[in-house]
């Protein structure tokens, strides 16, 4: 099965309807926060979600969301429409959530290597690094499956994992992954093989009879 995630998330076929049209852009441009408040109702879902699943964290992915709003209340001038309105929040999302994985990649190094050095002699737990962020479709899985596939999503590049989930989970066409990451379709299609292809190995032993 080539929708990996789909197996755990659900896809989230879109709720969101074109209901972008040229006039609701030109009204958020004229400073309308009736029409700023409904493109937020209609993408702060799905920037949740992208983030959520990028960063593994609740709160991050809370914070990620807002800062996409702030900046698109504030660069929305700089939009042209050369992509979907919701390509270039996604964009922007990605971006941001970069920014911390960078910072979250570095704190991680410098915790492990606290961790190590404090290792408790009675074997207790040790403090999970990253919280899971499970949400309602995992826990209908075993804690076990759902931490396998955490691991193996960490265990992708950031530009695997983007563009695994905004296929698999957000049902994004590649041309539209392409937009956000800003990179050939050909790229996109070879993240998206390969992070799937690495996710599938590293879940073998977690599947019970199941084809991938």
């Amino acid at each position: 099965m080539d929708n990996i995630m789909g197996e755990f998330t659900g896809s989230i076929t879109s709720r969101v309807a074109f209901h972008e049209t040229e006039d609701l852009v030109v009204r958020v441009k004229e400073g309308d926060d009736i029409a700023f408040q409904e493109v937020f109702e209609l993408y702060k879902d799905l920037i949740y979600n992208l983030a959520l699943n990028m960063l593994a964290d609740k709160s991050e992915a809370m914070d990620v969301t807002q800062e996409v709003f702030f900046t698109l209340h504030r660069k929305i001038h700089q939009f042209r429409g050369d992509s979907s309105l919701k390509t270039w929040l996604y964009r922007v999302a990605l971006n941001q959530a970069a920014n911390r994985n960078r910072w979250w990649k570095r704190r991680r190094r410098r915790r492990t290597i606290s961790l190590s050095l404090t290792r408790p002699e009675n074997g207790a737990r040790e403090l999970e690094l990253i919280s899971d962020g499970v949400g309602p479709d995992r826990q209908m899985l075993s804690t076990e499956l759902c931490q396998a596939l955490r691991d193996g999503l960490d265990r992708l590049t950031f530009e695997q994992r983007a563009a695994v989930t905004l296929r698999d989970v957000h049902s994004l066409s590649y041309q539209e992954i392409s937009s956000v990451q800003g990179v050939h379709v050909g790229t996109v299609k070879s993240r998206i093989a390969r992070g799937r292809e690495a996710l599938r190995e590293h879940l073998k032993p977690y599947w019970k009879g199941r084809a991938i």
